[in-house]
């Protein structure tokens, strides 16, 4: 009889292990796409919802004309128009004043901007959370000019977010207000009212805290400890006398010689142990060599400010002077000419030009009104500190247009080495 066959090896042990691998792969795609079933189940919905959640849509803002001729530019507009009436207007849009006209913008979280004069701005981004009222998204570009932000209370700050670009810069803000200020050099200030301000220019940040004073320039990296006065004058220490100073000479005469302005001029005196110290600053004189001088002439520096200092309350104005000799008593008959004065040429809240004065003599023979004057030692160096300008100042100033420090009168011969003026 013929024996069956032998079964292989390969036929009869191998078949088995792989049914097993099969039954193993199956078993591992299953549980597999369970898992990816129940990590879909747990964690889609908050995908989606966290996607969903970020989708922001565009929100209208109210632009308000306050005084004079405010321009607007809409986002598709080629010219500008004007802005007679409250206006709803779309992000994109760009508001402008001039040196007479104010604006006022209420954005759609309650938060406001109040544009000074001569300020132009940019509204880079206006949105809200399409399903989360929470997401809050504001964005200002300010181009020039003053403006004071007020930024709205919100229920969660990580989801609002309100930020000014100046320059190459930025600012981050929060509740709070915030008044900032592009100066000249591509300078960027902020004071801070209440609330922080977090400054970023290039790699560089600085925070400034409530009643702190931040900035940044292009050659500078932010700073948030700022001194609290702002500067409004420039070369306070008079030592620039190349032709970028800011202060300028000049010489008015009505009759007779004229005046001189030694520019960065020194002197040698002693101080108090007995060695020469030299006192650089500018010297006025108006001396006559055997001649009667009795018409009126002027010789000082001019530095022009245009500065706007509607909401300021502090005007401090510190000068450092000296008379050496005056032949025109007190201020003279008007009470207006001194050997040295500070002026200040400014414009008050009805839009009228102003000048403040205050003027320093050292004899008045003749009893002439000095009410605009404090009387100095002859040849001594004094120091006129006046903390806030504000209080004495009548019609109060809104807008600097320019400062004088000059000698006036028939003869004189006076010095200043030091002036500042500065606010908040």
């Amino acid at each position: 009889m013929k024996q069956p066959a032998r079964a292989t090896e390969s036929g009869v042990i191998r078949a088995p292990d792989a049914f097993r691998k099969t039954r193993y792969a199956t078993w591992a795609f299953l549980l597999g796409a369970f898992s990816v079933f129940v990590l879909a189940v747990l964690l889609l919905p908050s995908w989606i919802a966290s996607a969903l959640g970020s989708i922001t849509v565009a929100a209208d803002l109210r632009a308000e004309p306050i005084e004079g001729t405010v321009l607007l530019q809409g986002p598709n507009d080629i010219a500008w128009k004007q802005l007679r009436d409250p206006t709803s207007i779309p992000p994109g849009s760009k508001i402008s004043t001039d040196r007479t006209s104010r604006a006022f913008l209420e954005l759609f979280d309650g938060s406001t901007v109040y544009l000074h004069n001569d300020t132009e701005v940019l509204i880079e981004k206006s949105a809200r959370g399409w399903l989360r009222g929470e997401v809050k998204q504001i964005g200002i570009r300010i181009y020039r000019g003053r403006a004071v932000f007020g930024v709205a209370s919100t229920g969660d700050e990580s989801q609002r977010g309100f930020s000014l670009k100046a320059h190459d810069g930025n600012l981050q803000f929060v509740e709070g207000s915030y008044l900032v200020e592009m100066l000249p050099e591509d300078t960027v200030e902020v004071l801070v009212r209440s609330g922080e301000a977090v400054l970023f220019n290039g790699n560089d940040l600085a925070k400034a805290g409530f009643g702190g004073r931040g900035g940044f320039s292009a050659d500078l990296p932010p700073n948030g400890d700022l001194p609290p006065m702002s500067p409004i004058l420039g070369d306070l220490a008079l030592e620039s006398s190349d032709s970028a100073a800011p202060w300028r000479s000049f010489v008015v005469t009505e009759a007779g010689i004229d005046g001189q302005v030694l520019e960065s001029a020194t002197e040698s005196g002693a101080d108090g142990s007995g060695s020469n110290v030299a006192n650089a600053g500018y010297r006025f004189i108006r001396r006559a060599a055997g001649e009667q001088v009795n018409r009126h002439g002027e010789a000082g520096i001019a530095q022009i400010a245009n500065r706007d200092i509607r909401d300021y309350s502090i005007l401090h104005v510190r000068a450092q002077v000296k008379v050496n000799f005056q032949s025109l008593s007190g201020g003279g008959s008007a009470g207006t000419e001194y050997p040295i004065m500070l002026k200040i040429y400014y414009v008050d809240s009805a839009g009228q030009d102003q000048i403040w004065y205050h003027g320093f003599y050292h004899q008045n023979d003749d009893g002439f009104s000095v009410a605009g004057a404090s009387p100095v030692p002859r040849e001594e160096w004094v120091t006129y500190d006046n903390p806030n300008l504000l209080q004495v100042i009548n019609p109060a100033p809104v807008f600097i247009r320019r400062v004088e420090v000059l000698g006036s009168g028939w003869e004189f011969d006076s010095w200043v080495r030091e002036i500042s003026l500065e606010g908040r």
